[in-house]
């Protein structure tokens, strides 16, 4: 049997947050058995846990979607590492996760995860962000301040409106603009309480709405830290991201941005993990 978890991210209140799929021990399976197991859990996102193959790895993960494999392994390494230790099979503390031959750093705990990246955000050149405004209902007057293609790791398309701009958008899934944009990250950002209400719409990526997006709160960092939102000194600063409410499940990101010289160099984002349900499932192709 195939022992698996589900739990839900960015939240301590199960139903929330972004729904994670984990088997905490996944050898031995196939992946055409990986991708028939994340059908039949049907969520956006299961994570199977392997032996690590590159040096300094606690573990590897895969991760699948119903309908693939994605590479990244970015805000699921938040709810795998804290199953890992709940059930024991990882000890609290930092932890390096390998998935598609890259590596992340995990602090993990057992109801909670951060995530750390490091280097230099990519930095796309300037582009014509009204396509994409319309692709979400939205026009140039909504904007509040410059959008930038930004992030670490993935450069994703950060568009800052007016708060009531972003309870008023829509993702339109037809539009095609999403096939060279796969994504738009709408961010409303109170500079008083450094807390930023965001939407994630990533059609290009398969997911409609996404509840909580880690990519998107580390790439975040970036930008204020481009718009120079934060305190220009250099050291370590904090920012929250409310997300999800658009999906009916609420999400609460604790993030941090390093500076160095008004530049960002490193970010964080933790979160709470509750623990949903657990369960076996029968091996793929056996009666």
């Amino acid at each position: 049997m195939i022992g698996y978890e589900i739990v839900d991210m960015f939240t301590d209140i199960p139903y929330n947050g972004c729904a994670l799929g984990v088997v905490p021990d996944a050898r031995g399976l196939s992946e055409p058995d990986m991708l028939a197991v994340a059908r039949e859990v049907a969520l956006t996102e299961t994570a199977f846990v392997l032996p690590p193959g590159l040096p300094g790895s606690a573990y590897r993960v895969r991760v699948m979607t119903p309908a693939g494999e994605s590479p990244f392994g970015g805000h699921s390494a938040v709810g795998t590492a804290s199953v890992l230790v709940r059930t024991g099979r990882l000890a609290p503390g930092e932890a390096v996760q390998e998935c598609g031959g890259r590596q992340l750093t995990v602090t993990a705990g057992p109801d909670g995860s951060a995530l750390t990246v490091a280097g230099t955000p990519l930095l796309r050149p300037e582009w014509d962000p009204r396509p994409l405004l319309a692709a979400c209902g939205l026009s140039g007057s909504d904007l509040a301040a410059t959008p930038h293609l930004t992030g670490f790791g993935p450069a994703l398309h950060f568009l800052p409106v007016h708060e009531e701009a972003l309870a008023g958008a829509s993702a339109d899934l037809a539009d095609p603009v999403w096939e060279d944009c796969p994504d738009a990250v709408l961010v409303a950002y109170d500079h008083g309480s450094r807390t930023a209400r965001i939407r994630v719409f990533a059609p290009g990526y398969g997911m409609p709405e996404d509840p909580a997006c880690a990519s998107a709160a580390l790439g975040l960092g970036a930008w204020l830290a481009r718009e120079k939102a934060l305190p220009g000194t250099d050291g370590r600063h904090t920012y929250r991201i409310l997300q999800g409410e658009g999906t009916g499940r609420p999400a609460t990101l604790s993030c941090t941005v390093d500076l160095r010289e008004g530049r960002a160099t490193a970010a964080s984002v933790h979160g709470r993990v509750t623990a949903t349900a657990s369960g076996r499932l029968v091996p793929p192709g056996r009666p």
